[in-house]
């Protein structure tokens, strides 16, 4: 019996990606005013830039128990058993809704909060792709891709609070904060998934210093850190992450990973945003 890795469009890989790694996406829905539309499917991330860029404001809809039941389905069915990545459980209801369809399939399916998101999410089913392949089962996979098992941390920038706060899923008392003129906040997601503050700046390119900073301390420097970059419409700052990171490690990491988020993500941090996010087998 195998094991299939899954996760919700959270997570930042591209679909080519998904495809060649062996990983099942179950898609967030985007829904402009009336039209509901899936993460991957029905669009795509260039389109989604031009909406944005239109003015439109959209808003997110996790995967159904149904949606994730019918995944599950075809996955057990195929005899496999079956680990699934979700977006952290204290900005979505993705991983309330998955463990609610997992109870169809006891013993068969691990649902495993990933207590973050966009590059976190994708580090962490790539690595669970790996521990699959090396033969372990679905139980001992998510037992791995613990906090306890695994270290781990997750830092992120937004150009405008205003998107997180329109959504709820930053505190009122920092979109008003980082809503101050010549704050630039640093966030993260904290050990129980929740979104705080790490830092504070007057602008974002030093907190773009910050979160390199923030990121090497939380992992000790660790030489063999698998790291990942995310970001919303910003190559630019992505790439000057990258220099950064390695220039302040004194070596490339381990492994890294340059991503787009998806507009699952985008929607919800705004154009600008990015992150950098790493683990630590």
């Amino acid at each position: 019996m195998g094991v299939t890795v899954m996760t919700d469009s959270g997570g930042d890989m591209t679909p080519e990606e998904t495809a060649r790694a062996g990983i099942v996406v179950v898609p967030i829905t985007i829904i402009f005013g009336s039209e509901r539309l899936r993460d991957g499917v029905d669009l795509d991330r260039r389109a989604f830039a031009k909406r944005i860029a239109a003015g439109e404001l959209p808003t997110t809809e996790p995967p159904s128990v149904e949606d994730y039941r019918q995944a599950f389905d075809r996955a057990v069915k195929a005899g496999n058993q079956v680990v699934l990545l979700t977006v952290s459980a204290k900005i979505s209801k993705s991983f309330e809704n998955a463990k609610a369809a997992a109870a169809a399939f006891a013993g068969a399916v691990e649902v495993v909060d990933s207590l973050c998101a966009s590059g976190g999410e994708s580090l962490l089913a790539i690595y669970a792709m790996e521990l699959a392949k090396a033969g372990n089962n679905a139980a001992t996979i998510a037992a791995k891709l613990q906090p306890s098992s695994l270290k781990r941390a997750s830092f992120f920038a937004v150009w405008d609070v205003t998107h997180l706060g329109r959504t709820g899923r930053l505190p009122k008392a920092l979109v008003a904060l980082g809503g101050m003129l010549g704050v630039s906040l640093v966030l993260k997601f904290n050990d129980v998934g929740e979104i705080g503050l790490a830092g504070q700046s007057r602008s974002f390119d030093k907190t773009c210093d910050l979160l390199v900073e923030s990121l090497l301390r939380a992992v000790n420097h660790a030489p063999n850190i698998r790291v990942a970059i995310s970001h919303a419409q910003n190559e630019e700052t992505a790439a000057m992450l990258s220099r950064t990171i390695t220039a302040k490690l004194g070596h490339a990491p381990m492994e890294e990973r340059v991503n787009e988020t998806t507009p699952s993500i985008a929607a919800n941090m705004g154009p600008g945003a990015v992150g950098i996010f790493a683990i630590v087998p």
